[in-house]
């Protein structure tokens, strides 16, 4: 079984709280879904600073407690490609691999396909 913990980030303000809510609850649907996994903790900022105490206490409390670490993109743990290096590496080293779980990417194709089917009716009606 393997003990999966939750991280989502999101920018404070009047949605950000919202967002955050919405991401982590998609996070966790896609992971009670997966066969062996088991969830056991969620983490959670609602800040791009260097103030992110849900990443801290993650980093904390995840070394022997958590088998992977699943996230909606590499961002959410930093924007800055350095910082990112970095806490995987920290994370890796403490036994902790991140998987990177979209669970909006049946929208995103969804809009994609809708798109170009709009682009291909536009270009027939302007022959």
């Amino acid at each position: 079984m393997w003990r999966v913990a939750i991280y989502g980030r999101e920018i404070p303000g009047h949605t950000g709280r919202a967002r955050l809510d919405r991401q982590v609850a998609a996070l966790t649907a896609q992971v009670t879904r997966q066969p062996g996994w088991q969830h056991v903790a969620t983490y959670g900022d609602l800040d791009f600073g260097a103030g992110r105490p849900g990443l801290s206490r993650l980093l904390a409390e995840a070394s022997g407690h958590i088998d992977l670490l699943a996230v909606d993109g590499y961002g959410r743990l930093s924007p800055n490609r350095r910082e990112l290096v970095a806490l995987l590496a920290q994370l890796g080293g403490a036994g902790i691999r991140v998987v990177v779980l979209r669970p909006s990417a049946g929208r995103r194709f969804a809009r994609l396909v809708a798109n170009l089917a709009l682009a291909d009716v536009i270009g027939v009606a302007a022959r």
